[in-house]
C-alpha cells in the first residue's frame, strides 16, 4: 500500500520542476520498502519449521525499516511544500493521515513503534502547514496535530488491547500444552499400569519364589559391598553393636581390626580402575578366610574391618600378623604379580570401648599411627596413643594461629672459624611459646610439615631471619643459616621467594646460608639439584645438614651443588669412641666434593680442640654458646677467649 501510495502521490503532481526530485524520493521509498519485503520473506522462510523463533534481531530491523519509511513520507510535504498546490498538499495530508491511521493497527504490537512511526509522519506536514499564512494550510496543519493526538491515544488502547490478545493467545497455547501433556502422562500411566498388572498377575503365579528373591536382592543391596561381597559399613556397624552387647552379656571380649592397604593406590593410579576392582576382590577373599563372612566388611577404598569374638590381644595380633601375611603373598591379576602390604590397628571392646562407631574410630587412629611410624606389623590402641593423638591434634590447632598470635620466634646459635674463634654465622631456630608451654620444633615441625603449614611459617622464618641479619650492627659480615624443609625446596615458588626476600630485606645473597637435610636427595634427586642450582646461582650458599645419618649415595652427593657438610652431633658426641673414625672420613668426602666443614653439637674444650686439629672448619654448640634471641646477640661477648690455643 505504501509503494502504491507513494506512486500515486509522485506522478499525479509531477511537473518540470519537481521531476528529479520526486523520482528520486519515489526511488528511496520503493528501494526502502523491497528491502523490507526481501528481509521480511528471508526470516519467514529461516523460521518458517520454527514454533517459537528467537526474532530480537529481526523485530530490531523491522522496526529501524519502520522508522527509516516514516522518515521518507515526512521528508515530502516538508522538501516539496513550497511547489505544492493546495489540492496536493491536501492529497498529500489525506494519504499520510491514512497511513498513520493504519499504522495504529499493524503496528499495534509495539506500541513505542506506532506512536513512533504516527508521530514522524504526521507532524511534519502538520508543522509545514501551521507556518504558512494559507488558510487552508494552517486549518490542515491544525487538523493534522489534532489528528496525531487521537492517534497516539488510539495506537496506546489498540497496543493494550493487542498485548492482552497476545497474552491470552499464549495462556491458550500453554492450556493446550498441559493438556496434551496431560493427556500424554495419562496414556503412560495406563500403559504402565497395563504392564504393572501383567507383572502382578506373573508375580502372583509363583509368589513366594519372587518374595525370596527380592529380599534377598534388598538384602545385598542395604548390606553387602556390590564391588568385594562383603558387609557394608552400615551392615558392618550394625554386626559389630550386636557382638559388644553378647560380649558384655557373656563376658568374651570382641577384638576389631581396621586394614588399609599399602600400595594400592599406585596400582589402582598405574593400572587401571578394573586392575584395582579385582585386586580388592583378591584381598577381601583372603580376609573372609579368617573371619565369618558376616564379620568381615569394606569401609571405603582400599580399608576393610575384621570383627573377631572371643578374641583378647594376643589373639587379636596372630590373626592381624597372619592376615598382612596373606596380604603380603603376591597377587595375579590379569597376568600381573602384584604386591601389597597392609597397616593393622586393633581396638579391644569391651576394654576400649562399648560403642562400635567409637571402637572403628579407635582402631582407625591406630592404624593411621602405624602407618605414620612406618611399623611393619599391627599395633593395639592404648590410652597413652589416645593422649598422643590428643596432644598432636591439640598442638596442630595451635599452630595454625601460631603466627597471628605472634607465638613463634627465632633464636640464634653462633658458628665459630675453628681458625681463629671469631663468629662465622649465625644459625637460626625456630621456637614456639604456645601459651606459656615451650613445644619443641621436634614436635611441631612435623606436624607442620604433614599439616601444609611448612610453607607459610618457612617464608616467614626466611624473612624474619633476613630481616634481622641486616640489622646485626655488631657483625655486619656474619652469615644467616636457615633450615629448610623438603616440602619447601619443592615448592615452584620458592625461588621466587627467595628473590622477594632478599629484596625486600635487602640482604646480600652471600650472607643466607640454606641447611638443607641428608634424607631430602634421597626420592627427588633431579628437582632437588636443579633447585640448587638456582639457589647457588644467586650466590646463596647451600650446607648438607645431619651429613651421614641420611640414606644419600655418594653418586648422588658428588654431583649436587652444595658448599658445606654439617657434622652430626651424633658423631660428634661419640668422638672418643668410632665417631672419630666417621668424623674423618666425612672430612675426606668433604674435601673431596670441594666443601668446607661444620660439626655440630660441641659442648666440650676437648670436643672443639679434637676437630679443630681433624681440620674441621667451623664448630657450633653449647661450649660456644646456646641459641639466643636476637635481641640477646648484641650484648653477647664470646667467653672462649683462649681457643684455639
Amino acid at each position: 500500500m505504501s509503494i502504491i501510495a507513494a506512486s500515486v502521490l509522485a506522478f499525479s503532481f509531477m511537473s518540470d520542476s519537481t521531476y528529479d526530485a520526486k523520482i528520486t524520493w519515489w526511488g528511496i521509498i520503493v528501494g526502502l520498502l523491497s528491502l523490507r519485503i526481501i528481509d521480511t520473506v528471508i526470516w519467514y522462510m529461516q523460521n518458517r519449521h520454527v514454533r517459537t523463533p528467537n526474532g530480537r534481531l529481526a523485530l530490531w530491523r523491522f522496526s529501524f525499516g519502520c522508522i527509516l519509511t516514516a522518515i521518507a513520507w515526512g521528508v515530502y510535504p516538508v522538501y516539496f511544500f513550497d511547489k505544492m498546490e493546495i489540492v496536493e498538499f491536501s492529497t498529500t495530508a489525506i494519504i499520510i493521515s491514512a497511513l498513520a491511521g493504519g499504522s495504529t493497527t499493524v503496528l499495534a504490537g509495539s506500541r513505542h513503534l506506532s506512536i513512533i512511526f504516527t508521530v514522524i509522519l504526521v507532524i511534519p506536514f502538520s508543522i509545514v502547514g501551521l507556518s504558512s499564512v494559507d488558510k487552508s494550510h494552517y486549518s490542515l496543519g491544525f487538523l493534522g496535530i489534532f489528528f496525531c493526538a487521537i492517534m497516539v491515544i488510539t495506537g496506546m488502547k489498540m497496543a493494550r488491547f493487542t498485548l492482552e490478545a497476545i497474552k491470552l493467545k499464549n495462556v491458550n497455547f500453554k492450556l493446550l500444552d498441559e493438556l496434551k501433556n496431560n493427556k500424554d502422562q495419562a496414556s503412560i500411566v495406563n500403559l504402565e499400569l497395563k504392564q504393572a498388572t501383567t507383572q502382578l498377575n506373573s508375580v502372583n503365579r509363583d509368589l513366594e519364589q519372587e518374595v525370596i528373591k527380592r529380599t534377598e536382592k534388598i538384602f545385598q543391596l542395604s548390606n553387602l559391598d556390590t564391588l568385594t561381597g562383603l558387609r557394608n559399613r552400615t551392615a558392618f556397624t550394625a554386626e559389630l553393636d550386636n557382638l559388644i552387647e553378647k560380649s558384655v552379656h557373656n563376658g568374651n571380649p570382641v577384638a576389631l581390626l581396621f586394614i588399609d592397604l599399602d600400595g594400592f593406590k599406585k596400582i589402582n593410579d598405574t593400572m587401571g580402575h578394573q586392575v584395582g576392582d579385582r585386586t580388592l576382590i583378591a584381598v577381601a577373599n583372603r580376609l573372609a578366610a579368617f573371619s565369618d563372612a558376616n564379620r568381615c566388611g569394606r569401609w571405603g577404598g582400599d580399608e576393610f574391618l575384621v570383627a573377631l569374638s572371643y578374641s583378647d590381644q594376643d589373639t587379636a595380633m596372630s590373626i592381624a600378623c597372619a592376615m598382612m601375611t596373606s596380604i603380603a603373598q603376591p597377587i595375579n591379576v590379569n597376568g600381573n604379580e602384584l604386591y601389597l602390604s597392609a597397616s593393622v590397628g586393633i581396638a579391644l571392646a569391651p576394654v576400649h570401648s562399648l560403642n562400635a562407631a567409637d571402637l572403628i574410630q579407635l582402631a582407625d587412629l591406630t592404624m593411621c599411627e602405624q602407618k605414620q611410624l612406618g611399623i611393619r606389623k599391627p599395633r593395639v590402641f592404648s590410652t597413652e596413643l589416645k593422649s598422643k593423638i590428643e596432644a598432636s591434634q591439640l598442638i596442630l590447632e595451635g599452630l595454625q594461629h601460631a603466627l597471628e598470635k605472634k607465638q613463634l620466634y627465632l633464636c640464634y646459635q653462633p658458628i665459630q672459624c675453628a681458625k681463629d674463634n671469631t663468629t662465622w654465622s649465625f644459625e637460626a631456630l625456630l621456637r614456639w611459646n604456645f601459651d606459656g608451654k615451650f613445644i619443641g620444633p621436634d614436635v611441631f615441625i612435623p606436624l607442620a610439615e604433614k599439616s601444609g603449614l611448612i610453607k607459610e611459617i618457612g617464608a616467614w622464618v626466611l624473612n624474619r631471619a633476613c630481616m634481622d641479619a641486616i640489622h646485626w650492627q655488631f657483625n655486619q659480615t656474619a652469615a644467616v643459616s636457615v633450615n629448610v624443609s623438603v616440602i619447601q625446596l619443592m615448592d615452584d615458588g620458592f625461588i621466587r621467594l627467595l628473590d622477594n626476600i632478599l629484596r625486600s630485606s635487602g640482604l646480600p645473597p652471600e650472607r643466607l646460608h640454606l641447611e638443607i637435610t641428608e634424607s631430602t636427595f634421597v626420592d627427588n634427586e633431579k628437582k632437588i639439584r636443579t633447585q640448587l642450582k638456582e639457589i647457588q646461582s644467586r650466590n646463596i650458599h647451600v650446607s648438607i645438614d645431619d651429613f651421614g645419618t641420611g640414606y644419600s649415595s655418594l653418586s648422588q652427593l658428588q654431583t649436587l651443588p652444595v658448599n658445606y657438610v654439617k657434622i652430626d652431633k651424633a658423631f660428634v658426641d661419640n668422638i672418643e669412641g668410632k665417631g672419630d673414625a666417621i668424623i674423618r672420613a666425612t672430612l675426606f668426602i668433604a674435601r673431596e666434593l670441594n666443601c668446607k666443614t661444620v660439626a655440630e653439637g660441641v659442648e666440650t674444650r676437648e670436643q672443639a680442640l679434637a676437630l679443630s686439629a681433624m681440620g674441621v672448619d667451623f664448630l657450633q654448640g653449647y661450649y660456644f654458646a646456646k641459641p639466643m634471641k636476637n635481641e640477646d646477640l648484641i650484648i653477647w661477648q664470646n667467653p672462649i677467649s683462649n681457643f684455639p690455643v
